[in-house]
């Protein structure tokens, strides 16, 4: 019996000569942004070539070869955009990010809870925030859904149960309680923002613990590494603190979504994230909470391979943090820790990035010694583990060795894949010293393998 031949796919052979790709650049982005996601994909120029046959790729590699041509191509395509259907659970949509945020963060922490998202991050999701407007938050003066009424002991609930998942979340890593904060988000949370409020205030204020417990699912699927799924968190975050406070609380969830992209080596939109969240909170907020937004301003800049502006940005963090009245902070900023150990931390990974190693090992170890590796094991761990890469990038074997040997025990009983990213980088770190039969390195390097064997 004859069989039909898929017939070539047009879209997509017109979307990457719109990119101007080879098609071996075009599957090593593809590779790229598998990893981003936790996943191996083994695509090649030859599976560019099958799918523009008209075969169709698996649902998670259409989703990477959709994001891939995004980013070559610098505007955000849908699935259609390249001739391909949308997979039976669908990845991001622009539509229900811009929509009632309600409905949009009970849909997700459903999603999230079992288990059926696939979402890829997306550099063209980074636009959304930007052009949203206040008619977007207009969206959730809507009509109350249930009948009971919501005061300031419901508001006050949230923020005592945000608080109690971030403390736990700092010690054991972001894989527990996860799916806890997801149904938390989903059910109470939910269901206060659709009953009645006592007063127009207290709306708002619910609105900002929402935010709170969203940015809170996020910053656990970040810790994960759970790229994309973390970033729609903090999309649907940013949506609920406009409402509640279109300026400084809508700011900070900017910062969060530049400052992840820069992790993950994506510096596209940071400068415009950073300049927007600086532009928002300037001259309304604590100069030592100001000072946070300008740092991310200093390592989108940095990012960009602009060292003399990200200096420029460092010196305006100091002089503000050295004004710090030590005004009553909000709950959404204080929850992240002292802002004397952030903006140390900030500023080392900034001057890394520039390439002045004394002066990131200076405020690394400033930032190190402001933590407390009881009460915040997780980023404790993890200044310790930049300090040591910067001290071994310097040449200083022996103190590195040290460093990371704090770290590591730091690390002991938490579960997050950042920790384990550290160990991976460790090992490429002392790689050369391994082979050379440097002691230390060696014994440092079993260790490591030990754990990150343990972690799986």
């Amino acid at each position: 019996m004859r069989t039909t031949s898929p017939a070539p796919n047009h879209a997509l052979a017109d979307r990457i000569k719109e990119a101007r790709c080879s098609y071996d650049a075009l599957a090593a982005t593809v590779r790229v942004v598998a990893k981003e996601n936790r996943e191996t994909d083994r695509s090649t120029r030859a599976s560019i070539s099958h799918w523009l046959s008209g075969m169709q790729p698996r649902d998670r590699t259409a989703e990477y070869l959709r994001e891939a041509l995004s980013r070559h191509t610098r505007r955000r395509l849908t699935l259609a955009d390249i001739g391909l259907t949308s997979p039976e659970e669908g990845s991001f949509d622009q539509e229900q990010a811009m929509g009632d945020p309600v409905d949009a963060i009970a849909r997700l922490g459903r999603a999230d809870v079992n288990r059926r998202t696939m979402i890829t991050y997306s550099l063209g999701a980074l636009l959304l925030p930007l052009d949203q407007t206040a008619e977007h938050a207009a969206q959730a003066h809507r009509a109350a859904r249930g009948t009971s009424m919501v005061g300031a002991g419901e508001v006050q609930a949230v923020k005592d149960m945000t608080a109690a998942f971030t403390a736990a979340d700092e010690r054991i890593g972001g894989a527990h309680a996860r799916s806890a904060v997801a149904e938390y988000l989903t059910t109470d949370v939910a269901t206060y923002l659709n009953s009645r409020f006592a007063t127009d205030e207290v709306r708002r204020q619910m609105y900002g613990a929402a935010a709170q417990v969203a940015y809170l699912a996020g910053w656990k699927a970040h810790d994960l590494g759970l790229a994309g799924l973390a970033q729609r968190y903090y999309l649907h975050a940013h949506s609920l603190a406009q409402v509640a406070d279109p300026y400084a609380h809508t700011a900070y969830t900017l910062r969060i979504l530049a400052h992840q992209a820069i992790d993950l080596g994506l510096s596209q939109h940071c400068l415009d994230l950073a300049d927007e969240a600086l532009r928002l909170v300037r001259g309304r907020v604590d100069p030592a909470i100001e000072s946070l937004f300008v740092l991310t301003q200093a390592r989108a800049h940095a990012a960009d391979k602009s060292p003399r502006r990200a200096a420029g940005a460092l010196h305006r963090a100091e002089v503000l943090i050295g004004r710090d009245r030590e005004d009553q902070r909000p709950s959404w900023v204080a929850l992240g820790g002292p802002a004397e150990a952030r903006l140390a931390h900030q500023a080392g990974k900034t001057l890394q990035a520039c390439g002045d190693l004394p002066a990131a090992e200076e405020q690394l170890t400033r930032s190190a010694s402001a933590w407390d590796p009881a009460t915040h094991p997780r980023v404790y761990a993890l200044t310790m583990a930049d300090l040591a890469e910067t001290q071994c990038r310097g040449g200083h074997l022996d103190a590195a060795c040290t460093t990371w040997t704090n770290a590591l025990d730091a690390m002991a009983g938490v579960h997050s894949a950042r920790t384990t990213n550290a160990l991976r980088s460790l090992r490429a770190h002392l790689a050369p010293y391994r082979r050379r039969g440097a002691p230390a390195a060696q014994r440092l390097d079993a260790k490591a393998a030990q754990m990150i064997q343990s972690a799986r």
